[in-house]
């Protein structure tokens, strides 16, 4: 049997995690949801979102915003993405965060005053994410070796390599 009718290794998933750089940060005071640096989280804003939340934009009760990076090598992994849409919402059909069309930011809205609250409940929810991810990698990790251990009778040097690197590379 060839190399290339096995199944192959795969990629462990990328975690999570927020651009620190301090401009890539924006934190912004304002009077109305129609400013222009909104504009490209409105689609997420009114898509799937409960009345309440909707109210709220509607009414302009939202006086502070934080937009967060999401850091390039996460932004492409589907799997993070589809985390992120499932962790985003409350128990009460609220959206916690929106996300821009690209999936590269995260808008945190507030009334004034609940901003810290509010960034912490969005903190803890990307650590979930985080979890969650550990946990994929824990089975791709087993499932890699499972596979190391079928071809290792082939005596491949490239299997040999990428088995080491599953051991010891620390995500």
């Amino acid at each position: 049997m060839g190399a290339e009718e096995e199944p192959l290794y795969r990629n462990f998933i990328s975690r999570i995690d927020i651009d620190r750089g301090i401009n890539a940060l924006e934190y912004l005071n304002f009077i109305s949801m129609e400013d222009e640096k909104f504009a490209e989280f409105k689609n997420d804003i009114f898509s799937s979102n409960d009345a309440i939340e909707l109210n709220l934009i509607k009414n302009n009760a939202y006086k502070e915003a934080i937009i967060l990076a999401i850091k390039k090598e996460s932004e492409k992994e589907r799997i993070l993405r589809e985390f992120l849409i499932d962790e985003q919402k409350t128990f009460g059909g609220s959206k916690l965060f929106y996300l821009n069309g690209n999936f590269d930011k995260i808008l945190v809205l507030a009334v004034p005053g609940s901003m810290e609250g509010k960034l912490s409940m969005v903190i803890q929810r990307l650590n979930k994410i985080n979890e969650k991810i550990s946990r994929l990698n824990m089975k791709i990790r087993k499932g890699n070796f499972e596979i190391y251990e079928k071809r290792i009778r082939m005596h491949d040097k490239k299997d040999r390599i990428i088995d080491m690197i599953n051991k010891n590379l620390r995500l």
